[in-house]
């Protein structure tokens, strides 16, 4: 009797030794029993360490992405951003259906409906993604950082300028318009890359019909600026060409009945046949099809030079020079490589071919 209240009364020290860490943070408590009538020896000892602080998580790799194009978004929705510190940079802050910019330009699709939000795309697949609205300017391959601009210059020193490191690098910027350093041709030529660009075709275009409008104005002058000609015969100027002229027969020549007979149409193109990248079934029944809608095509023309009012074009076959009078000229001639991308792989020893026509 006397043994087990002595074992409890030091039992109960013993836990109470170990509930109260010594000041070196560890805690130790001895317990020794002593059976006296069996001259065994039970002894116990415990040493508990205090709490160590957990280690922290390991960094994550850093991915950059450049651009939220086609390219970019694809990558993006079937990245695990989980695993990854994830950041976007585009001067678009959304995705942009572009095989339908044409109908864009025509009012046959709205502007709104060919576009997604990118951070509501990042929203919806649940993605923990950083998206930035500015340009990249510059790639920085030894240093592994990206240069950028915003494009609302955001930043303290007003400037819009910042930088980015990354331990992972996806370059989808997409190409540029491809003038083939055609004079004039950036000053007075649409182009039809954005969706910008399309809504800006499609007020030049009213515009055109307004100015043919107005009172005291020759006939001459007003074939002049109701003649629409498309510069490059591939997939993106044959479609426009299309939905044009669907939009001057079905609505412009109906509200413009005093000025429909002096609307015209013309392609032209540097090879023999429009869409030659396609089956040639394709580029015959295209033309076909255009010769009976009275678009003119006019193939085996270089462009050389483009005034405000006026297009020169030099035949291939004969090197006869013609000058073309225009109102409205969209440039779809072909793309090119964006300065920073040319500028990167002259930095890590990749050949960039030249862009000529």
């Amino acid at each position: 009797m006397g043994f087990s209240f002595f074992a409890s009364r030091a039992a109960a020290r013993f836990l109470q030794d170990i509930r109260r860490p010594s000041s070196a943070g560890v805690s130790t408590a001895a317990l020794l029993l002593t059976a006296a009538s069996g001259g065994g020896i039970v002894a116990y000892a415990d040493s508990a360490r205090a709490e160590e602080a957990p280690e922290p998580p390991p960094r994550k790799k850093k991915v950059v992405v450049l651009g939220t194009g086609w390219a970019g978004t694809s990558f993006l929705k079937n990245l695990d951003s989980s695993r990854y510190e994830v950041k976007v940079i585009s001067p678009r802050n959304y995705f942009a259906f572009t095989p339908l910019l044409p109908s864009v330009t025509c009012g046959t699709v709205e502007a709104r409906s060919v576009v997604e939000p990118i951070r509501r795309m990042f929203e919806k697949k649940g993605k923990d993604v950083a998206y930035y609205e500015a340009e990249c300017f510059k790639i920085d391959p030894t240093k592994k950082a990206v240069h950028c601009r915003s494009a609302v210059g955001t930043n303290l020193d007003g400037n819009g300028d910042f930088m980015l490191d990354y331990d992972y690098l996806v370059v989808a910027l997409g190409a540029t318009v491809n003038t083939f350093n055609t004079p004039g041709v950036m000053e007075h030529c649409h182009f039809l890359k954005e969706v910008e660009d399309a809504q800006k075709i499609r007020k030049s275009v009213i515009d055109c019909f307004e100015r043919a409008s107005i009172p005291n104005i020759s006939e001459e002058e007003k074939r002049k600026i109701l003649h629409f000609v498309i510069i490059g015969g591939g997939p993106t100027g044959v479609e426009f060409a299309a939905e044009l002229h669907d939009f001057l027969v079905e609505d412009l020549v109906k509200l413009y009945p005093a000025i429909a007979q002096f609307v015209k149409i013309t392609i032209i193109q540097s090879g023999e046949h429009i869409l030659n990248t396609f089956d040639q079934r394709i580029a015959v029944f295209a033309e076909s099809k255009f010769q009976r809608d009275g678009i003119e095509l006019s193939t085996g023309f270089r462009v050389i030079k483009v005034s405000d009012d006026s297009i020169t074009v030099k035949c291939k076959s004969s090197g006869v020079e013609t000058l073309v009078p225009y109102g409205m000229a969209i440039w779809s001639a072909g793309i090119g490589t964006r300065p920073v991308i040319t500028d990167f792989m002259n930095q890590v020893g990749q050949v960039v071919k030249s862009e000529s026509k």
